[in-house]
């Protein structure tokens, strides 16, 4: 934001909630006990906008913020997402003109698979969050412990504990705000799908009978950058590298969860066509159409 803009969106904060110090002696501030203005204005906001660019041109006193200084001093300190957090996170970032706090809380969520996997639970298997995961912002290795047994979850039936609704309103809320944390899911994801390739290798049974295991597959999947060009060529080629590799009963339990959302079937047609579309030419192209035919009906790696 220009520097004359931020001066104006101060002013604005300083008629409309003031300062925060009760000492406050500025009579443009409304928490100065000698606020120059009638406060009726402050219900007007073609009124308060007005007053601020004349503030701004005549060069006003403006108060150091002690609400803005303490909120933004309060990091706010997240390790899975909801909706009521993703607001207030995004509520604290408008305030501050700061995303810095975004950024980092996505990237702690999405580059950690215990922080990603037990965000959206449903209110009946909340009880599955385990006080031991104190999670680091970077994927690490799996011990055993940090796998969550639940026998209403199993590969034999359609339950899951994500609560897909709340989740969808969410990844919507998050769309909104894709300018400044696409990089950041891009560089969480690529780490946490690199470090599940990893270890599906030795612990693929273990994974795949955690009740939460789904779960991030589908918040992934909800995102829309799959289909985006920053991501097809390593984060949505890992994905689809890591469901494909799973066992025949856990691909067909995500496709029977994913047919029980039929409005949403659309968008994942075409993350799924976008890859195999881009995949395709990309993978001619290096071939070259002067290529035998034996090569051609080869698979690529």
């Amino acid at each position: 934001m220009p520097a004359a803009e931020k001066i104006i969106h101060r002013y604005f904060h300083q008629l409309i909630s003031g300062c925060g110090n009760p000492q406050c002696s500025n009579i443009y501030c409304r928490s100065s006990s000698s606020f120059k203005y009638d406060k009726t204005i402050l219900e007007d906001r073609n009124q308060v906008a007005a007053e601020v660019i004349r503030l701004s041109s005549e060069y006003a006193p403006l108060c150091d913020d002690v609400n803005l200084i303490e909120e933004n001093e309060q990091k706010i300190k997240i390790n899975n997402l909801t909706e009521n957090n993703l607001q207030e996170l995004i509520s604290q970032c408008e305030k501050t003109n700061d995303w810095n706090i975004l950024e980092k809380s996505m990237e702690i969520i999405f580059s950690n698979r215990f922080n990603l996997l037990t965000s959206f639970l449903k209110v009946d298997f909340t009880e599955n969050i385990s006080n031991k995961s104190e999670s680091s912002p970077t994927a690490s290795a799996t011990p055993k412990s940090f796998f969550i047994h639940d026998p209403r979850i199993t590969l034999d039936n359609d339950e899951i504990t994500l609560d897909f609704d709340v989740m969808k309103s969410t990844m919507k809320l998050l769309r909104s705000y894709e300018d400044q944390i696409s990089s950041t899911i891009h560089k969480s994801l690529d780490l946490l799908l690199n470090q599940l390739q990893y270890e599906l290798k030795s612990k693929r049974n273990e994974f795949e009978t955690d009740a939460n295991f789904f779960n991030l597959f589908l918040i992934i999947f909800e995102l829309p950058y799959l289909s985006d060009p920053l991501f097809l060529f390593d984060v949505a080629r890992l994905f689809y590298s890591i469901l494909t590799n799973l066992s025949i009963k856990a691909q067909a339990k995500f496709v029977r969860i994913l047919s029980k959302y039929k409005t949403n079937l659309d968008a994942y047609v075409v993350h799924v066509q976008q890859y195999i579309t881009m995949h395709t030419l990309r993978w001619c192209d290096r071939v070259g159409i002067e290529t035998n035919s034996e090569e051609l009906l080869s698979s690529e790696p």
